[in-house]
């Protein structure tokens, strides 16, 4: 129990921190002027915009491939595996809430609408797993258990933007670069010895989407998106405290659907 309250404990000082950053960049809207009355004629989407989102993180897998040398004299993997390799690899799913700002600037001509948007986003998505005696299983370490937890941490885009536009409504594409930060912990036991690691893993992907947005007033707009991000993969150390040691790659993928404002400038 007093692993799973530190570890509560950590996640909800992490979630905590993300929140008051949140609200801190929810509220720089409400320090623009306003625009009550849209005038009429055709709406023009040329200019600069900052903004806001607020949105969910689903279908997300965090792939872990790893190879461990297990050292000769392993008391806690199978004995079989003493002095040879260990290949494991596993799917974990998860999901959570994202939220940040974006900025960007659109060209208009004619119906058609070309941009650049960057955005960066705090992220609650995540997947923790318990596995019972691990590691070396329930016939070598009866009393043991290995957890598992990924989490994106925060992860920012930069990416072009096409659409055509139908006087107020904008419908678009977007795709670009994506960067982004997963956080890996674990906590294993072995016999009566309990041993908590982490590492960060910075990675650097792709992602595509789509959206629609509607111009509220020549000063402010709502959209709704879609977008798929892909961080790639990276690899890091990992070892045991009998010796065993390797090497392990995580990949991270997910989906995104977020609301959002921007202000026009």
């Amino acid at each position: 129990m007093p692993r799973q309250r530190a570890a509560q404990a950590t996640k909800k000082g992490k979630l905590m921190q993300k929140l008051a950053l949140l609200a801190a960049v929810a509220a720089l809207p409400l320090a623009a002027p306003s625009a009550f009355a849209q005038p009429a004629g055709d709406y023009n989407w040329n200019g600069s915009y900052i903004g806001v989102n607020l949105g969910q993180g689903n279908n997300a897998d965090f792939d872990l491939d790893a190879e461990l040398d297990v050292a000769s004299g392993s008391t806690f993997f199978p004995g079989a595996l003493a002095g040879g390799t260990f290949p494991t690899m596993r799917r974990f799913d998860g999901d959570g809430w994202v939220g940040g700002i974006q900025a960007g600037t659109n060209w208009h001509s004619g119906m058609f609408v070309l941009g650049g948007e960057v955005d960066v986003q705090l992220s609650d998505i995540s997947s923790s797993i318990a596995i019972p005696n691990a590691p070396g299983g329930a016939a070598n370490n009866p009393d043991g258990f290995t957890d598992l937890n990924f989490e994106v941490d925060y992860f920012a885009t930069a990416r072009l933007r096409a659409g055509v536009a139908l006087d107020r409504i904008l419908i678009y594409a977007t795709g670009g670069g994506a960067y982004g930060r997963v956080d890996f912990d674990r906590n294993y036991r072995v016999g009566t010895a309990e041993i908590t690691d982490s590492t960060t893993s910075d990675q650097f992907g792709w992602t595509y989407g789509a959206g629609v947005e509607w111009g509220m007033t020549d000063f402010w707009t709502l959209r709704a998106e879609y977008s798929r991000v892909d961080l790639g993969s990276d690899s890091f150390d990992t070892s045991y405290s009998d010796g065993t040691i390797g090497r392990a790659t995580i990949d991270t993928q997910f989906d995104v659907i977020r609301a959002g404002a921007n202000f026009r400038f």
